[in-house]
Parts: structure tokens; C-alpha cells; sequence
């Protein structure tokens, strides 16, 4: 699904890297790539690492706005990211690579998190219409959107044996998620039974 989502935006996009990073069009449309793997891999490494919420929070400042986006730390990670690939698979100064990779990435995002309203049940960027638009729809995405209010509540008051818990469960929600993209419903299961697995643990 982001590689259709992309290809809609990507002339808007390069457009807007041309202009603010003074290049031209060619070479703006030739760091799209670089953007779509910079974000695709600074997303699943936090996906797999459970942060789920993160990554809710980083496309939540692109809405409104967007004038926390900046400041996240992930959107500052995945910049970094892309801004290495520019530089190395190009050529070009940190300078401009630092002005193409910050324009290009704010409006990716800004415009994954649209089409997240667009597709949500509500107008809000929730954990269903993230992993809907990365590609983890239907049962799994509601399943991790489950799994991260559930995290959210434990960190909220089951102290520190449950923080550890929690380390434990992000790893396996973690584990779940990657395997949901690879291996359909085995995934699912394997995701539901250890929600289920988590929630009696926890007298839920």
C-alpha cells in the first residue's frame, strides 16, 4: 500500500525538494527511492522494537500543521537515514542533502498521515489506520492497536514488575508484527494468543 501512496504523492514531492534544495527535477525524483526505504526501515525498526505509540505520535505532529514534526525524534532518526543515502548514493553536500531530505520526509509524511484520517474510522490518526496505510491492515492492525492501548494502560500503573513485562511483551508484539507482513493469518493467531496471554497475566 505505501508503494501506491507514493507513487501518487512522489510529484508533489520531488517538486517540493527541487524547489527548497535548489536541484533539479531529475535528481529530486531520484532521491524519492531513497525516501521510501529511509522510512520504511526507520518505521519498522520502531514497529518491531513495540513502539507503536512513537510511531502514532510522529505522524499525529504531521497533522495540524505539522509543527511538532521537526522536533520528533523518529522523524529526526529517519531524516538522518535519509540524509545519509543522499550523500552516499549521490553525491551531494550534507547541506543540501540535509534541505532535500527534511522537505521531501515532512511532506511524506504529512501526506501519509492525510490519507490515515482519510481511511480511519474517525478523523484521528489511530493504530488501525497506521498499520493499515504500511501495509498491516485488516485483523492484525486492529489486533496492534489493541496491543498498544493495552502497553499504555500497563505503563500507566502496574509499576516496575510490570515494566519488565512490558520490555517482554514489545518484543513479542514485536516479533508478531514482523511476521504478520510475511506470514498472514499465523500471524494473527500468534498475535491474538499472545495478547490473550498478556491480558490474564494482568487480570485484564
Amino acid at each position: 500500500m505505501l508503494d501506491k501512496i507514493m507513487e501518487s504523492m512522489g510529484g508533489g514531492i520531488a517538486e517540493q525538494i527541487a524547489g527548497k534544495a535548489g536541484i533539479s527535477a531529475d535528481q529530486a525524483k531520484e532521491m524519492l527511492p531513497l525516501a521510501q526505504e529511509s522510512l520504511q526501515e526507520g518505521v519498522m525498526e520502531q514497529v518491531t522494537g513495540g513502539n507503536v505509540s512513537g510511531l502514532l505520535g510522529m505522524f499525529q505532529s504531521a497533522t495540524g500543521g505539522g509543527g511538532g514534526l521537526m522536533s520528533n525524534g523518529i522523524f529526526g532518526g529517519i531524516k538522518a537515514m535519509f540524509m545519509k543515502k543522499i550523500m552516499t548514493n549521490m553525491g551531494l553536500p550534507e547541506s543540501v542533502a540535509g534541505l532535500a531530505a527534511g522537505t521531501g520526509l515532512s511532506s511524506m509524511i504529512g501526506g501519509l498521515a492525510g490519507k490515515m484520517q482519510a481511511d480511519g474510522d474517525t478523523d484521528e490518526v489511530d493504530a488501525g489506520s497506521l498499520m493499515n496505510v504500511l501495509g498491516v491492515g485488516g485483523d492484525a492492525g486492529g489486533m496492534l492497536g489493541k496491543a498498544a492501548g493495552m502497553l499504555g494502560g500497563l505503563t500507566g500503573g502496574a509499576g516496575d514488575a510490570a515494566g519488565g513485562m512490558m520490555d517482554k511483551a514489545a518484543d513479542l508484539l514485536g516479533g508478531a508484527t514482523g511476521g504478520a507482513a510475511d506470514a498472514g493469518e499465523g500471524a494473527i493467531d500468534k498475535a491474538k494468543d499472545l495478547l490473550g496471554g498478556i491480558g490474564g497475566m494482568f487480570g485484564k
